[in-house]
């Protein structure tokens, strides 16, 4: 690990000096030359300064009582087993700092800051046009940051959340993207619940049709941490026919949602409530344990937002699973969408179905919904109203100090206009 940082900071030290110098020789009359010589002492001596500053943390001597961040572990969502080669950092797409202001903060926790921000100026005009972005600026080493960068710029697809440009010419280093208006999945689900000014915000055709986007993304992807904390909805409106689903960033949202997660400390955090049997047994994962996770985010956007075995703690869920239970299927939908939940719940991990199977049979779904839907003169089909039961009175955060290892933050501002609220009166969808 000592060696790679090493190795990447030699990369970043190559990609900042030639852009930086093509950026001095573009706005100044005096170009900027360095010969090989001088280059390969400037190299030397950078590279000297990483492997002194790493020999002496090898080599410095440490109270055993303390702490140091290795003692923290955190299960990867996507793992790369080197860090990206010196073409691929720089194929990533340059954003100029002086072309981004930021606005507010968005959220904070362990991965770093997150904020709203505005593209501005001409010179981005043609790749990127003046828009609201999210700018992450994450707490990592330098390793992490170009794995993050480098695995976010491979993803081209409209239920995928876009990575826009990185700025590594200087700390603090930004991941530049797209805004994601009305936040996570999740606290969208929650809004749309019945209040006393409203009924239920969205009917079944769209809570199938948030499924399919959500399961298109899952196709592209092969692993992932997948639960409706981890989706992003592109506008706040319920009656919106542009809102899209994306999968979004997966870091932020473990900060988030901390409580969902059972510390083990071996292998660091669990969403033990959306993990397949051979997931806590065995400590598999693969494209079958992911499909057993979408099975319950299906789950929960049928119940707008519900907690998975609200009455369990994350203790009691590791054998609830164990022993075949299952999550109950969500009063008044059609027994063909429990039944596709159920398939995702297969005991045996080769009987559970592919993303591309789920993508389609929810597409075919939601195209019945909407056709009966119209012949009905457009009224709305049942929302389940399970969620009322026990959703605030749940005991699924347990008290063990385990859990306590991440501070957190909702991924939103606490302004009447932030991502999570809408100062407007909500529309219902119709």
């Amino acid at each position: 690990a000592e060696l790679q940082f090493c190795e990447a900071t030699r990369i970043l030290f190559d990609y900042v000096y030639r852009h930086f110098r093509e950026y001095h020789n573009a706005y100044t009359r005096f170009p900027l030359s360095i010969n090989n010589a001088d280059y390969a002492d400037y190299h030397n001596i950078c590279f000297a300064c990483c492997f002194d500053v790493v020999w002496h943390r090898r080599h410095e001597k440490k109270d055993p009582g303390t702490v140091t961040q290795t003692d923290v572990q955190v299960h990867p969502d996507v793992e790369l087993d080197n860090i990206p080669a010196q073409g691929e950092i720089e194929s990533l797409p340059v954003f100029p700092k002086h072309c981004l202001k930021l606005q507010r903060l968005l959220g904070s926790g362990a991965f770093g800051e997150v904020y709203e921000g505005v593209t501005v100026g001409s010179q981005i005009s043609e790749v990127v046009p003046e828009r609201r972005v999210a700018v992450k600026m994450p707490v990592t080493e330098i390793t992490q940051f170009l794995k993050e960068a480098y695995l976010m710029s491979q993803f081209n697809h409209p239920n995928i959340l876009r990575l826009l440009g990185v700025c590594l010419l200087n700390e603090p280093h930004y991941l530049i993207l797209e805004m994601m208006d009305r936040g996570d999945l999740r606290s969208y689900l929650r809004g749309a619940r019945p209040t006393t000014n409203h009924k239920e915000l969205l009917n079944l055709t769209s809570l199938l049709d948030i499924s399919f986007n959500a399961a298109a993304g899952c196709a592209y992807l092969e692993r992932m941490d997948i639960a409706a904390r981890n989706c992003l909805v592109s506008v706040r409106s319920y009656t919106d026919r542009e809102r899209v689903v994306k999968i979004g960033d997966f870091g932020l949202a473990r900060d988030v949602y901390k409580n969902d997660y059972y510390r083990k400390k071996v292998e660091g955090l669990l969403p033990v409530r959306w993990m397949s049997p051979e997931s806590l047994t065995d400590g598999i994962f693969n494209k079958y344990s992911d499909v057993w996770a979408f099975g319950v985010l299906l789950w929960e956007i049928m119940t707008l937002g519900k907690l998975p075995y609200p009455k369990n703690t994350n203790h009691e869920v590791l054998s609830h699973i164990s022993t075949c239970a299952r999550l109950p299927s969500p009063a008044g939908y059609p027994q063909r969408l429990y039944n596709l939940m159920m398939s995702c719940w297969s005991k045996e991990p080769t009987e559970r179905p592919n993303f591309q199977y789920l993508e389609e049979t929810l597409s075919k779904l939601r195209d019945y919904e909407a056709d009966k839907r119209a012949k009905q003169n457009g009224a709305a089909g049942h929302v389940n109203q399970a969620y009322q039961e026990d959703e605030e009175v749940c005991t699924g955060v347990d008290g063990d100090e385990d859990l306590e290892a991440l501070n957190y933050l909702m991924y939103r501002s606490e302004s009447p206009d932030s991502v999570g609220t809408d100062s407007s009166t909500p529309t219902e969808d119709k």
